[in-house]
């Protein structure tokens, strides 16, 4: 088999969803043995295995979780497809699809598009992605609207709006009060948990130590804001994190702001086409400031 055979990737796809061959059995209307021929066929083509099975139950494998992304975005776009040319296609959109780039989704302050859930009758699709591919799909009319932390490299058919700005705090366990003072240099007196070396956020926490002489000790690196929040907690060292999630984690009494990074400080932009009139603009503009 040369090319990816879609009936098996959707019975793996029907298959992770109910979370059982069993589910997906009674769900298709085809038989155990059927489905489990066709993930296997599915295994040997991508030459991995997707699924574990464990005390008769199936676990995704980390192949598997990538396999299941795409999936999703492959047959959400066919019931879209499908609903547009089936006598759809001229009604208007009922959907608004932004585009986040991956650096912005960890600043990004969903509340400025909160007022969009409130819309009747209107479908919000958020995606993340690099920006290059973002901008290519607004291009394509995939997208309406993409949020990112730059508004070089525009194509000449679009505009960018500033949004506002993201700010970055250092926070950690209220024991560490005392070094509010002479801060950040009184940084290097704590432990810090880092970023993983693919987050852009780390290269500009490294500017930011190396033009300030501050050498922390590393206790470890990783990007789920969950073990961050976790660290900061426990007061095991200080963390560095934006503002959407320095008010989740200063929720805790005992989670303190030791002060901001000014430097790196950035700005969110919103993109969208000049022609572009629809669902996105119109509720949006309120919140868009002048065009730059």
């Amino acid at each position: 088999m040369n090319k990816l055979n879609f009936s098996h990737f959707y019975y793996f796809y029907v298959v992770a969803k109910e979370g059982s061959i069993k589910g997906a059995s009674e769900k298709l209307h085809v038989s155990q043995p059927t489905i489990s021929d066709q993930l296997k066929l599915l295994e040997e083509f991508f030459g991995c295995i997707l699924f574990e099975r464990k005390h008769r139950s199936l676990y995704l494998t980390k192949e598997g979780k990538l396999a299941l992304k795409y999936a999703e975005t492959i047959f959400d776009l066919s019931r879209e497809l499908t609903s547009r040319l089936k006598n759809k296609f001229n009604l208007p959109k009922k959907s608004l699809d932004i585009g986040i780039t991956h650096f912005i989704s960890h600043y990004f302050l969903y509340d400025n598009i909160l007022p969009l859930f409130q819309q009747q009758d209107v479908t919000i699709n958020i995606r993340e992605n690099e920006r290059h591919l973002l901008l290519a799909e607004l291009e394509e009319g995939n997208l309406d609207m993409v949020f990112t932390d730059s508004k070089d490299s525009l194509a000449s058919t679009m505009t960018s709006y500033r949004m506002g700005v993201n700010k970055t705090f250092v926070v950690a366990h209220k024991k560490f009060a005392k070094y509010k003072r002479n801060f950040p240099q009184s940084l290097a007196n704590i432990p810090f948990f880092n970023y993983s070396s693919n987050s852009f956020l780390r290269f500009e926490i490294e500017v930011f130590f190396a033009q300030n002489s501050i050498t922390p000790r590393i206790l470890g690196e990783g990007d789920d804001i969950d073990l961050f929040q976790m660290v900061t907690e426990k007061g095991l060292g200080f963390t560095i994190v934006p503002e959407v999630a320095m008010k989740r984690f200063c929720l805790n009494k005992n989670v303190i702001v030791l002060g901001e990074l000014e430097e790196l400080q950035t700005s969110v932009w919103g993109i969208i086409k000049k022609s572009y009139k629809g669902i996105g603009y119109q509720l949006l503009s309120q919140k868009l400031t002048v065009p730059d």
